[in-house]
């Protein structure tokens, strides 16, 4: 269980899925973040589940109340060994909309990526966000990232209508920033 000041993660719950569903149905979550339509309770059950098959899927739980306010994942970019992506891990994230601009996902950004670089021993993360996600592109760069490249997944496939900026924090990056924190 990794835990800062203000909040825990966890490992997603059966219990959870009623606080899925409800980000499920709410369209600020699907605009902002990608998240998935749920249609019903059911549905939000067979997320949990989903989650729960994920190594690196967890909980965003304030310690004050124990209360569900979010989602922090780290995925794989590929099993490609000879070109590192073994080493590289996707970032991704959703807080819930009640706890936006209180600094509760930079506690929990910064727990994951020290958690990435120190007990999973990558060497890079990296995080997309919809073009329109200016706080969660802001959050991105506070915390070191630095934009990459854009990708038009409407040019890639007519399943898809949405743009993608990439950001890409390496570990370099990440101790750069970290001793700057420590001085200030």
């Amino acid at each position: 269980m990794l835990e800062s000041k203000r909040i825990v993660l966890r490992n997603i719950e059966m219990t959870d899925a009623p606080i899925l569903l409800k980000w499920g149905q709410d369209s600020i979550y699907h605009k902002s973040a990608g998240y998935q339509y749920l249609e019903d309770l059911d549905a939000a059950k067979k997320s949990v589940l989903q989650y729960q098959n994920r190594s690196y899927s967890y909980g965003i739980v304030l310690k004050e109340n124990n209360r569900l306010i979010g989602l922090v994942e780290l995925y794989e970019r590929g099993l490609d060994e000879y070109n590192g992506l073994l080493m590289t891990k996707d970032l991704g994230f959703l807080l819930d909309k009640d706890y936006w601009h209180q600094g509760l996902m930079t506690e929990t950004l910064k727990l994951i990526i020290n958690y990435a670089f120190k007990d999973l021993k990558q060497n890079q993360l990296w995080a997309g966000t919809f073009v329109s996600n200016t706080n969660s592109q802001k959050l991105l760069k506070k915390l070191g990232f630095r934009y990459v490249y854009t990708t038009d997944y409407s040019a890639v496939t007519s399943l898809f209508n949405y743009q993608e900026k990439y950001y890409l924090l390496t570990l370099q990056d990440w101790h750069d920033i970290m001793q700057i924190n420590m001085k200030s």
